[in-house]
């Protein structure tokens, strides 16, 4: 299908070859690079698309970026910037995309890219990917998905497989990252589960790479060396360097970890104490996930999460509906004790209706994120933490790992839904004594 006579040649490392020649063969849907700082890995996605936008007539492919804002300094320049010739990177001294002689033309605000061979390129954002449901796509290049904050992958992934159904192929996602916390990047491409935490289904038609950025024959060796220096036994030389993961930067609950805090479902049973009542933490939502959590005591005095009702644009009625007593807390059978809530009038009546003790929650960011941090903290000998999480509750896990300081009192699309219901029910199921400037309240 190739039309124009110009060719392209790169320079590849031979990890960057590996990558793009299982992409080429077309044999997996999903390719992953995951390197440290410095490895390539943005270089082998934007190559990549260069060299299958000059091997086709027609078509288009896609590039995501995390979202415009960050794709601009980042993966769109390195995009623009490894394109042959010269000055071709746009408001740049001048620079130009058309001043490369593969490119016939560049909509900069359509983010279009038009190559000479006549394919095109589209420079998208995860953000708003929804935008991208009508087209199809050759070649698919996600660069940075650790980092695709208010982006479901599970969703991406299902919506950019199903538009790659062209004859000329070849049909390849390419995921191109560093591992920037433990999050839904890290549960597809290292532990390979899905939402529920459960086996991922499309694993088999996935291929992982993993590479250190000191392999990286390109990489100057003072850069390799500062990069020694700068991580070589942190907490974050296997992010830095290795293509491993570390803990997102900027994490109001950095202390949480799923070594020390995340019990496997099949061990919650001897861990709780089940004469003790339970508690529970309420967070309404429509369009943002409703959230009902189940917490109780174990044998040690730990307060541990036990279950999880995370669904969105679901009724009230789907989670609890006393006219009939049908809903989630009656399928699950639960403990009818307390039930601290989101200020929602309506719904507090509803949980009483079905034989709660509902009350208005203790809603303190300044007070609640404190007290919850000090629950995650070990103590005593052997030194245990103070809160727990089984890993049925998927959500909670992963909001815990990927709550970040910029997201603490904003509204929309942050991962805080099921943080909000549990600090609700622990922090307002806090005593409190005469001499106690804490405003959390007992109803022990």
């Amino acid at each position: 299908m190739a039309t124009s006579s110009l060719t392209v040649d790169f320079d590849w490392a031979d990890y960057q070859f590996d990558v793009v020649e299982e992409l080429e063969e077309g044999d997996s849907d999903v390719v992953v690079l995951r390197t440290g700082y410095g490895g390539g890995k943005s270089y082998t996605g934007a190559q990549w698309i260069h060299l299958g936008s000059m091997q086709l007539s027609s078509g288009e492919s896609l590039v995501l970026a995390p979202d415009f804002q960050k794709g601009g300094p980042a993966t769109y320049r390195v995009f623009f910037e490894t394109l042959p010739g010269e000055n071709t990177i746009p408001n740049d001294a001048g620079g130009d995309p058309e001043n490369s002689p593969i490119v016939a033309g560049y909509n900069q605000n359509q983010k279009r890219v038009t190559y000479v061979s006549g394919h095109v390129v589209r420079l998208g954002s995860a953000d708003k990917w929804n935008r991208y449901a009508g087209s199809e796509f050759h070649r698919i290049w996600m660069d940075e998905p650790s980092h695709y904050d208010n982006t479901d992958l599970y969703d991406l992934h299902e919506m950019l497989i199903s538009r790659q159904r062209t004859q000329a192929g070849p049909n390849t996602c390419l995921m191109t990252s560093t591992g920037n916390g433990f999050n839904q990047f890290y549960d597809i491409t290292e532990r390979q589960v899905d939402a529920n935490g459960e086996p991922l289904p499309w694993a088999d038609s996935m291929e992982v790479f993993v590479h250190s950025s000191l392999q990286n024959p390109f990489l100057p060796a003072d850069a390799k060396e500062k990069l020694r220096r700068q991580f070589e036994g942190t907490e974050r030389e296997e992010q830095a360097l290795h293509g491993g993961f570390a803990a997102a930067e900027g994490l109001v609950y950095s202390s949480f970890t799923r070594e020390h805090h995340v019990v496997p479902e099949a061990g919650v049973n001897d861990l709780v104490n089940w004469n003790a009542p339970a508690i529970y933490g309420y967070d309404s939502g429509w369009d943002h996930p409703r959230v009902f959590i189940e917490w109780r005591q174990t044998h040690c005095d730990q307060w541990i999460a036990v279950d999880c009702y995370y669904e969105s644009e679901k009724p009230f009625e789907h989670l609890c509906d006393p006219r009939n007593e049908s809903g989630w807390v009656y399928d699950r059978n639960c403990d009818r004790s307390v039930v601290y809530c989101e200020h929602e009038p309506e719904h507090i009546l509803k949980f009483r209706q079905a034989g709660f003790r509902a009350m208005k929650a203790e809603k303190s960011l300044d007070e609640g994120i404190p007290f919850v941090r000090g629950l995650l903290e070990r103590k005593g000998d052997p030194p245990r933490p103070g809160l727990l999480v089984s890993d049925r509750c998927v959500e909670l896990i992963q909001e815990f790992q990927s709550y970040k300081e910029e997201h603490v009192g904003k509204s929309g699309d942050v991962p805080d839904h099921a943080l909000d219901a549990s600090r609700y029910a622990l922090f307002s199921h806090t005593p409190t004594t005469s001499d106690s400037d804490s405003s959390g309240v007992s109803y022990l």
